[in-house]
């Protein structure tokens, strides 16, 4: 892959507070993007999510919320490591299932149509609105694009994700708008 380092990205760190995620870029404490779509969640949406909880308990809940997570950061690692040159196609070869995920991504929405990295795993800021970290920062298919990675284990209507595309939505402007980053 080819690295660009077109954007300088701010230093940060992050915590937890009442529950919400806070970004600090020197004396500025912002709330993340995830948070802040958590927290003006409909109703309707948060019903639903407690719906299922109910439906399946809580503790089969928080155990299919504990796979999943760990399945997501493998597959997100793998991804990363392939892109940087650390792993090659045989890696793919054993049938886990966050090694498929990451094979797919890699097969059909990477090869062939990422041009440049402008950086991974990067921290960006609107200046006194709010932070997040992209997977990836590049070039795909001739544009700047903010890119991030996700698994599910089956495919999802797109009336599902609305809040992957407002949490995308909210970062393009930290870099493409001319905010600072």
């Amino acid at each position: 892959m080819k690295w660009n380092n077109k954007f300088n990205y701010p230093k940060s760190s992050r915590s937890i507070e009442n529950g919400m995620r806070k970004y600090l870029f020197d004396d500025e404490k912002l709330p993340s993007v995830t948070s802040i779509l958590q927290a003006t969640k409909s109703d309707e949406d948060k019903a639903a999510l407690e719906n299922w909880k109910q439906r399946v308990g809580h503790k089969e809940a928080n155990k299919i919320k504990t796979e999943a997570s760990s399945r997501g950061t493998s597959m997100h690692s793998y991804i990363e490591d392939f892109l940087r040159g650390r792993i090659n196609e045989s890696f793919f070869e054993s049938n886990e299932q966050y090694k498929n995920m990451a094979k797919e991504i890699i097969d059909k929405g990477i090869k062939g149509k990422l041009e440049e990295i402008y950086g991974m795993e990067t921290t960006l800021r609107y200046p006194g609105k709010y932070g997040g970290t992209s997977d990836m920062v590049c070039k795909y298919l001739g544009k700047e694009t903010i890119v991030d990675f996700k698994q599910a284990n089956k495919p999802k209507k797109v009336d599902y994700i609305q809040d992957y595309f407002l949490q995308l939505g909210r970062l393009a402007p930290l870099i493409f708008r001319g905010a600072q980053v």
